[in-house]
């Protein structure tokens, strides 16, 4: 049995490659090649694919960067933004030439990222079926597991799943006709990484679920369960891809990294700082600042974190109250200067802030800018994006069928209008203009 996996490129306004990878999908992979199946993967996102030499950018130093990209037509509904639109990744003429190299598989595996992101697995899957005539392709990922009709009725995939492993196995019994059965817990698979001929960083998830549920985020609907791989594991997984690899940064993608931190994170910190790595970490998706005490800011310093993001979204009480109850401004400026006590200088401390949530005003979004900045640091500028399903998204009194384009961030601010847009650009600029003058 043989299968061919392939992350498909991007089209979007702006795209940047800040530790991008598909972990479920590399999961995914690792389920496949212990159930017996030979694997080519393709991952159109790779800028360090060999295909791609003449077309990389230059890393940063932690082996991030921009992606390739080419500006195209921008669809009708997104004609009026001010903005290149852009495909992001792998030209097209690229990747046909390396699937026509590959043999013919049994069954292709297409995977996906945001929901707005679905014109680019739409034409991965066409070219994929032109190629490879009568091979099912299957479709999962972030975007059919939170637009699963949409994806069922346009992508032109045979079978698509929400991204329950059990109804993927089903699919593969169905098209196989044979049974087959996972020994090990999905969640304990170790993404296969090998599948890449180079590589500048890992992402890694040590855990699943989150204990809050943010009127804003959709993760609880696509992993309510929360778990946590045990600590010696995760440290023997960093150990491994670091000596076989030669990975020297790793960004960890949990959506609540610090959770039950005395039996998880302080424990894997301590474990790192012991055996004297001398790695880079990352933290990409923002920490909760309400784990972070005297002791964890302190074992996070010496195990190696370049730069701690912390999730504020917004500095109005009320807000707060309204979308989680995750942080509270007293809280925020404690873990600030515990941060700083223990040697984390104000560039290397930034804050996540939300901007244009439902019944939100711009007046509330200056002042959450100009108190973030109060606190002393760095602050990241998010435009919401709403995601199907989710509390802020009924707020928003969205319509269930509305085109998945407009979920993304550069482009929901003007469906409420121009003004709006032009409003929030005036915005951005004002964070830009603090964040330089520090």
């Amino acid at each position: 049995m043989r299968a061919l996996l392939v992350n498909p490129w991007i089209y979007d306004f702006a795209c940047f490659d800040l530790f991008s990878k598909p972990i479920g999908f590399l999961k995914v992979a690792c389920l496949l090649k212990e159930l017996g199946f030979k694997l080519d993967y393709i991952d159109c996102l790779d800028r360090l694919h060999p295909a791609m030499k003449k077309l990389k950018s230059k890393d940063n130093p932690f082996g991030c960067g921009n992606y390739y990209n080419e500006v195209v037509e921008k669809p009708d509904i997104l004609k009026e933004i001010p903005r290149y639109y852009k495909r992001y990744g792998m030209p097209p003429y690229i990747f046909r030439e390396l699937i026509k190299k590959i043999e013919t598989p049994d069954i292709i595996l297409v995977s996906s990222g945001m929901t707005y992101w679905y014109k680019g697995v739409f034409e991965v899957i066409d070219i994929l079926k032109k190629e490879f005539k009568n091979v099912p392709i299957i479709l999962g990922g972030i975007y059919p597991s939170l637009c699963f009709e949409h994806a069922k009725n346009f992508s032109g995939a045979d079978f698509v799943f929400k991204g329950k492993i059990d109804d993927f196995l089903s699919i593969l019994e169905k098209i196989f006709n044979k049974k087959f059965s996972l020994d090990r817990d999905f969640k304990k698979l170790i993404p296969l990484y090998e599948l890449y001929p180079k590589l500048s960083y890992i992402s890694l998830r040590t855990s699943s679920g989150c204990p809050f549920k943010c009127s804003y985020c959709g993760w609880h609907l696509i992993d309510e369960e929360i778990y946590q791989v045990f600590y010696e594991e995760v440290f023997k997984q960093i150990v491994y891809f670091h000596k076989k690899l030669k990975v020297k940064n790793f960004a960890f993608y949990d959506d609540a990294l610090l959770y039950n931190a005395d039996k998880h994170i302080k424990p894997l910190l301590k474990l790192i700082i012991k055996n004297k790595l001398n790695l880079n970490f990352h933290t990409p998706n923002g920490l909760n600042a309400i784990f972070i005490d005297e002791e964890l800011a302190l074992l996070l310093k010496k195990a190696g974190f370049v730069e701690v993001r912390l999730g504020l979204e917004t500095t109005n009480p009320q807000r707060q109250k309204a979308t989680s109850i995750k942080i509270d401004n007293p809280t925020i400026k404690k873990v600030i200067k515990l941060l700083k006590d223990v040697g984390f200088s104000q560039d290397k401390i930034a804050l996540y802030l939300l901007m244009g949530l439902p019944g939100q005003s711009f007046e509330e979004i200056e002042d959450s800018i100009i108190s973030a900045h109060n606190l002393g640091a760095k602050v990241y500028l998010e435009e919401y994006s709403p995601v199907p399903g989710t509390l802020d998204y009924k707020r928003a009194k969205l319509p269930n069928d509305l085109d998945p384009l407009w979920h993304n961030n550069s482009v929901f601010p003007l469906f409420k209008g121009s003004d709006n847009y032009l409003k929030f650009r005036k915005l951005k600029d004002l964070n830009h203009k603090l964040n330089i003058s520090r």
